[in-house]
């Protein structure tokens, strides 16, 4: 009968809207196969964020079939920023082949203060090696300090080593970016300017979610002072210090929030308001 047939239709519509669809859950499976294949090895990182990490991943693994997408995202987001935090140790064996490539590096063509911090960073990580006990701490930043040295070597300019130019005259950082050595200039400089951070990275550009980039600070007219380095939301980016060598300090930052979220990178001196350098977008 018809009466039937429209019955039967009316309870199928009603049923068909009452359908839940399943959350996406492609983030949170790559996180978690990632994620797995780290748990296999995890005596090769630090011991900081380990429990972190083994939290955030039995979390992940206890989202079901029936989780929102809200609860999904968030597990997704959590294990992501779990394994950001972890850092794989480095073995002996990686850190003398960085050591041997760095002692046959050429240094006559790049810049004395590039140069120098690699030389620094070169000695710090041969010390290192030399430590039979030495932590897993120390073989960690021995390695991030040689890396960024050999990162930052900066090759000289054509007027590198020529005689001083008019456009360079009254400039204390001159074309390569170092001091000048005209005593009078720097003594005035260092007078009229007042203690600032320069950062090696000044445009807006874009971080894939789950990847990290490390920034250099220069502090410039300054004695030893360490700069404040922040970000303006911390969901969206994780900050970690790095080294210090001579006047110049790294920060690396793990991109950690959703894409499309921006953030600004700040540093802060003793004193004065906070600088912002760039803004980073997740992508």
């Amino acid at each position: 009968m018809q009466n039937d047939v429209d019955k039967a239709c009316q309870a199928l519509y009603d049923a068909l809207m009452h359908l839940a669809g399943t959350a996406d859950r492609t983030a949170l499976d790559t996180a978690l196969a990632k994620a797995e294949g780290i748990e296999e090895n995890l005596d090769a990182y630090l011991d900081d964020g380990k429990q972190e990490f083994i939290g955030a991943l039995n979390a992940a693994r206890d989202i079901d079939r029936d989780a929102t997408q809200e609860e999904v995202d968030a597990a997704a987001k959590a294990l992501t920023e779990a394994m950001a935090n972890l850092r794989k140790i480095p073995s002996r064996a990686e850190l003398e082949a960085l050591l041997n490539r760095m002692e046959s590096k050429d240094l006559s063509g790049y810049t004395a203060s590039s140069a120098a911090a690699f030389t620094a960073a070169k000695k710090n990580l041969a010390a290192v090696l030399d430590k039979s006990n030495a932590t897993p701490e120390e073989l960690v930043a021995a390695q991030d300090a040689a890396l960024l040295a050999e990162k930052n070597l900066k090759k000289k300019t054509q007027n590198s080593g020529k005689g001083s130019s008019s456009s360079n005259s009254s400039n204390t950082y001159g074309a390569s970016g170092t001091a000048t050595a005209n005593p009078v200039v720097n003594a005035a400089q260092s007078v009229a300017e007042q203690t600032s951070v320069r950062c090696d990275t000044t445009m807006p550009f874009t971080l894939t979610r789950g990847s990290a980039y490390c920034f250099k600070m220069t502090v410039l007219n300054g004695s030893n002072v360490m700069p404040s380095f922040t970000v303006g939301n911390g969901s969206v980016l994780k900050t970690q210090f790095i080294a210090q060598i001579g006047n110049d300090y790294y920060f690396r930052v793990y991109a950690t929030g959703k894409p499309g979220e921006s953030t600004g990178v700040y540093t802060t001196l003793p004193g004065q308001n906070p600088v912002r350098h760039c803004v980073v977008t997740i992508g």
